[in-house]
């Protein structure tokens, strides 16, 4: 991302246009709506929470080997081996490639279900105890997060023998598969820890509460609740060539946002349209509001886009649903373009003489 000083402009002073705007945002108050069946959090009991705890607890008690397979949105699958060991971390290495296996350190967050990812996800959706099934032929505990509207936005499959989670799928609201992940080949052994590999380290220092709040009065747009279903669930801040950088991650407990903060402004160099095979959301997917680029997605259900504005670049990368990626970027400061008041002086110009 290549940034550069933000600059600023004075802004304008319109009395009438005050006037104007004031009695538009009274009516549109006074006509909003109560938000529709799936835009609230789901009542119910939420049995199946009990089952996913357990499994949490025995993904950090259980050593275990097997290939992990992630299909996006288009049904191809991407696979990597894995070795769990509780007391170390995981290892990634790709299946049938000489790359270096990568390591993730156990005290890393949000690999995979824990505490944070429970709670919101218990908080957004009712989690239900679906029973007995079969995932590869393994038997398996179902367990189903549901919307308030009664629709599934995700599955979760528990194997009975070892209490592992060993598939989960995240789906949209058209009722699709957006994001899946399951294990096969599932071993209880204790796995290869290779020799050389790299290792992922935090991502810089965690913010607590009173430094998110310092930045928030600042400047930096770092909500708690990006939307009503998206919580903040970890907050990180480093330095980059001698700037902060601020990652945020949000989640409903099924799916994640990133969202990397920096002050500045995109470069002249910078270009809209990712490579490496993305599809923008105009091809198929859930629309973007006008004053944004085209949201990128990969064939694995990854999105993400960058704009700038208020000052600072934003940049999203989302392991998500397009229609929970596309929410998570609308709710954001929109992209800089001709101001605010600049627009609403055109259309009283338009609408004559008041």
């Amino acid at each position: 991302m290549s940034t550069e000083d933000p600059s600023s402009r004075p802004r304008r002073s319109a009395p009438v246009v005050l006037l104007v705007v004031t009695v538009l945002c009274v009516l549109l108050l006074a006509s909003a709506t109560h938000p529709g069946a799936n835009q609230v959090p789901a009542e119910g009991a939420d049995d199946g929470m009990t089952v996913l705890r357990s499994a949490a607890e025995a993904e950090g008690e259980t050593h275990y080997a097997a290939v992990r397979r992630v299909t996006g949105p288009d049904g191809r699958p991407a696979s990597l081996r894995v070795a769990n060991h509780p007391d170390r971390g995981i290892v990634f290495a790709p299946v049938a490639s000489e790359d270096e296996p990568f390591v993730v350190e156990a005290s890393q967050a949000l690999e995979s279900l824990d505490d944070r990812l429970l709670e919101m996800l218990r908080d957004t959706y009712r989690v239900v105890d679906a029973g007995r099934t079969e995932i590869d032929g393994r038997p398996a505990r179902l367990v189903e997060a549901v919307r308030a509207d009664g629709t599934v936005a995700g599955r979760f499959w528990v194997d009975t023998g070892s209490g592992l989670l060993v598939g989960r799928t995240a789906y949209g609201r058209d009722g699709g598969a957006a994001l899946s992940m399951n294990l096969t080949d599932l071993e209880m052994v204790e796995g290869e820890w290779p020799e050389r590999a790299s290792t992922g380290q935090p991502w810089g220092e965690a913010l607590d509460a009173r430094e998110r709040e310092d930045l928030r009065s600042e400047g930096w747009e770092l909500r708690e609740h990006l939307t009503w279903d998206l919580r903040l669930v970890d907050a990180r801040s480093t330095r980059y060539e001698g700037r902060k950088v601020v990652h945020a991650v949000y989640s409903d407990g099924l799916a994640q946002i990133s969202l990397f903060l920096q002050r500045g402004k995109l470069g002249t160099d910078h270009s809209s349209i990712p490579s490496g095979g993305y599809v923008g959301t105009e091809q198929g997917g859930t629309g973007i509001s006008p004053g944004h680029d085209t949201l990128f997605g990969d064939d694995v259900g990854q999105y993400r886009t960058m704009w700038q504005a208020d000052g600072f670049v934003f940049t999203v990368l989302a392991d998500a649903p397009a229609d929970l990626a596309t929410s998570a970027v609308t709710a954001l400061p929109s992209p800089e373009g001709p101001g605010f008041w600049d627009r609403v002086e055109r259309g009283l110009d338009r609408m004559g003489p008041l």
